[in-house]
């Protein structure tokens, strides 16, 4: 009896260990880095990437992205995180700006492919044009590839937001892969943008986890979200009060099925 008793728990032990196997444990982190500055414009992009390092993110989706921009001490920031955090890196612009490129960013513990801006429009044009970037890259995790996405909606204007929102869909729709949508959506949950959008992805934070300003933060506009059916559940979110940019980090540990 004792004998059939530990054949069967070893059973269970290895059916257990098994379907683990067949899950995938990510930990993501979206987060807009504020040119690498904290809110009163002090340099802090090195105390970020080691941040993010002891996080020890899967992949990261950061806004606010500066390149050999002059305000930013001509850093290369993408570059100056993949070094810190030992991380794969790639970096697609808005628009030139200060000799350099502002924009978005990803870094990944996984190799990255094929990288492609996507445009979003302005319906108010900016000072610095009529659209700005979103950034698509294919992930290869465990020899599966998923699609990462990072985006920075507009802060002004809501129409441009739901047109933005549309645009996202229609973008992520022209693929098959499974999706990690992250980025700085400038709306709270409540609004019929980030509604729309919860439609056809997945949130990874029911509780609406605030996100801004850094000091007492009120709001949630940082977001995780993902294709719908992919997600097994949710193990943990947070926003990290570190005060490095004028947002809080916000990262959510998933398991994918």
């Amino acid at each position: 009896m004792i004998k059939k008793r530990k054949l069967g728990f070893c059973a269970l032990i290895f059916i257990l260990s098994f379907l683990n196997a067949q899950s995938q444990t990510l930990r993501i982190m979206s987060y807009n880095i504020h040119h690498g500055a904290d809110k009163n414009e002090k340099n802090t992009l090195d105390e970020m990437g080691h941040f993010i390092r002891q996080q020890r993110p899967d992949i990261v989706g950061l806004q606010e992205v500066d390149s050999v921009c002059t305000r930013s001490g001509k850093v290369d920031q993408m570059k100056r995180l993949a070094e810190i955090t030992g991380m794969h890196y790639a970096f697609v612009r808005h628009f030139a700006y200060q000799g350099g490129a502002y924009g978005v960013g990803i870094l990944s513990k996984y190799p990255i492919k094929n990288v492609e801006p996507k445009i979003l429009k302005l319906l108010k044009k900016g000072p610095n044009g009529e659209s700005v970037s979103m950034l698509f890259a294919v992930i290869q995790i465990k020899k599966k590839d998923i699609l990462f996405a990072t985006a920075h909606f507009s802060a002004f204007d809501k129409a441009t937001r739901a047109s933005q929102v549309n645009e996202t869909l229609h973008y992520l729709s022209e693929n098959n892969l499974p999706v990690i949508f992250t980025g700085d959506l400038n709306a709270t949950p409540d609004t019929e943008e980030i509604q729309l959008l919860q439609q056809h992805l997945q949130t990874t934070d029911t509780a609406g986890v605030h996100t801004f300003p850094d000091d007492v933060p009120v709001k949630k506009i940082d977001y995780i979200l993902v294709s719908p059916g992919i997600l097994k559940r949710v193990k943990k979110v947070s926003a990290p009060l570190v005060h490095y940019s004028d947002h809080l980090p916000f990262c959510a540990q998933i398991i994918l099925k």
